[in-house]
Order: C-alpha cells, then structure tokens, then sequence
C-alpha cells in the first residue's frame, strides 16, 4: 500500500496499513538477491542414466501462495528411476525429477505469511513443476514445513515423500493402538517409515527385510523381524490386522494369508488380488502419495517428537544424479539416498 493511500485512512486504520507496510518491506529487504540462472539436471528423455543431463535454466519466479527455495539437499526416489527407463511413462521432456527437497527460502510469493526468507523448510514436489533436482524451486505453502531442528538437510530432504506416502497407507489401512501390523520391505524408504508410523501408533509391528537389514529393523522400532531370504514369512504369522506392502509382485500375492477376516492390505506397488480378496474376506487397497489432510506437517511433527527417525544410506553430488539413480534402481537401499545440491558442507549442517 502507497503511503499516499495510508495517509487518506482514519488514524487507526492508518497506523495498521503502515505496519502491514513496514513488515512486507521488512521481509523483502531480508530477502537475498536471486541469480537468473541456476544450475538443473534435466531427464531429456527415456532410457538409461545419460539421459539425466547437467543443464543451465532459468530461476523459476514464486507464483501467489508460493515460496522460492534454495535447494541444499535432494532425495532419490525409486519413481523417479522408473519414469526413466518406462516408455510408458507420461513426461514432457525435459523434466527436472525430484519429489523431496530440502533447503531455505529465498522469495516469497503474494500473500505469503507463513513462511518468510531465511526459513530452512522440507519440501514435498510431487505436485510441483519442478522437481528438487535444481539449485532453486517453487512450492506452494501447503507442501512445505519448517526442517525438523534435529535434522541435517541431507536428512530432512530424505522424507518428505516416503514418510507422507507411508502416512497415507496407514491412514487407509485404520492403523490403531493394538493392531499387529506386517511391513514388507520394512528397511527400503517408504518401509522404515511405516513401521516407526505404526509403532507410533501403538501398534505391535513385524517387518521383513534381508539379513544385513534385521538390526536396522528393530534399531527403528520393529517388534518381530523376518529374514524374507530364509523363512517364507506365511509359514510362520497369521491372523495379523493390517499388511502395509511395499513390495508387490509375489509378496504381495502371498501376503492375504497372513490376514485374518476383516483384515487389511494396502500396497503401494501393482494391484491387490482381487479374487483372493473377495474369498478371504480382507480389504485390499492401494495407496500412493498424497499431502492430503497436511500429511507432510503430521509427519514433521512425528520427526519433532523423536518417533521418526531418518537414515541415509549414501550421497551424491548433484551431477551424479544418474549413478545415484542406479544405486537405488539395485535395490536393498537402507532408508534413502540423496543428492547434495549445494556443496557437502552446507547439505550435511
């Protein structure tokens, strides 16, 4: 507001439109100078890692309900691999993948008040434009949250997706207080997150992984681990509540059995056997990831809270977007991998 306009205003008025006045030049004088260009990894099309190319693009500019991040750190997700490689996949090339970030802001859109330049925040993308794969991104307010005050960047860009994706399916699977819930796949991303989710809870929590991953199971909260390797895990549990499935294919198919009637399946992988289903009297699902119900400020809280705890399992400069791609698309990721966008030093604070 001019303050010619605020001169014309009654004395209360007036002395309110000049505070407004002062706080928005307040927050844009701590607002830095924004470069034009910034440094991308642009996914140019279908196929293997040399498809993921070290670009310079220009600086997006915050849209009204949005903040402008620098980007410290960016997490890997097995979707992102997957779009890759699927000629299926719905892309307009080039793309900038990256579904979680995490970093400080620098710009504020119109009508912004809940953030202001210099908050280190946690970014969720998926609906974003842009992903966290760049030194800079837009994000509208509802997909960002402050950083966890216990978190390293590196860490706080490693959850945003799976802890909202694993949110989701608990929150479709009705996991409550004395529930015996099995997670598949309990050490890959999504699934360390599902299991410290549940055992918040107060579930009673079993979760498969291989044999180098079963201390990491019970260090996160795992009541009963299984060695998916060496015991056929319907051998050995039945009557549970809730399977959280992370897995797909011949897991998930197999996992019904171990469900008693009037249980639950939510996967997040491939389609739930409808017939087996039907004949077992259990409800199947499926899930993917959704900030619906401000599931990223639930999950921030959880981490504030100390009941969620985040492990990453290796990190790549930016321009290793593509080694660090392969390296998860191997499978057996502990928790997650991420890219440092700005250098190791300031990712790692």
């Amino acid at each position: 507001m001019r303050t010619a306009a605020i001169d014309r205003l009654a004395l209360p008025q007036r002395a309110a439109a000049a505070a407004l006045l002062m706080l928005a030049c307040a927050q844009a004088a701590a607002c830095p100078a924004v470069p034009a260009t910034m440094r991308a990894i642009q996914l140019v099309g279908h196929g293997g890692p040399e498809n993921l190319k070290l670009t310079d693009m220009p600086v997006p500019v915050p849209a009204a309900g949005e903040v402008l991040v620098r980007i410290a750190a960016a997490s890997v997700n097995p979707v992102d691999w997957k779009m890759r490689i699927s000629e299926n996949a719905p892309m307009k090339f080039p793309v900038v993948q990256g579904a979680d970030a995490s970093g400080i802001v620098v710009a504020l859109g119109a009508g912004v008040s809940a953030f202001k330049c210099g908050d280190a925040v946690v970014a969720y993308l998926d609906d974003s434009p842009q992903g966290g794969y760049a030194e800079y991104a837009t994000v509208v307010v509802s997909s960002v949250a402050p950083k966890p005050v216990g978190l390293t960047f590196r860490e706080a860009a490693a959850y945003p997706l799976v802890a909202v994706t694993a949110w989701q399916m608990i929150e479709v699977a009705h996991v409550a207080k004395g529930d015996r819930v099995l997670v598949q796949g309990g050490a890959g991303g999504v699934g360390a997150m599902a299991v410290q989710i549940a055992k918040a809870r107060g579930a009673y929590v079993i979760a498969t992984a291989s044999a180098r991953n079963q201390e990491y199971l019970k260090s996160i909260g795992a009541d009963e681990t299984i060695d998916y390797t060496a015991t056929a895990f319907e051998q050995v549990l039945h009557d549970l509540d809730v399977v959280l499935d992370t897995v797909g294919g011949d897991t998930l198919k197999r996992s019904p059995a171990v469900l008693k009637k009037g249980g639950r399946l939510i996967t997040i992988t491939g389609r739930p056997p409808a017939d087996v289903c039907a004949s077992s009297g259990i409800t199947c699902a499926t899930a993917g990831a959704s900030n619906g119900g401000n599931a990223l400020a639930q999950v921030s809280d959880l981490i504030r809270k100390g009941q969620l705890r985040v492990n990453v399992e290796a990190t790549f400069p930016l321009e290793k977007a593509g080694e660090a791609q392969e390296l998860n698309r191997a499978g057996h990721t502990r928790g997650k991998i991420v890219l440092d966008v700005r250098d190791g030093a300031a990712a790692k604070s």
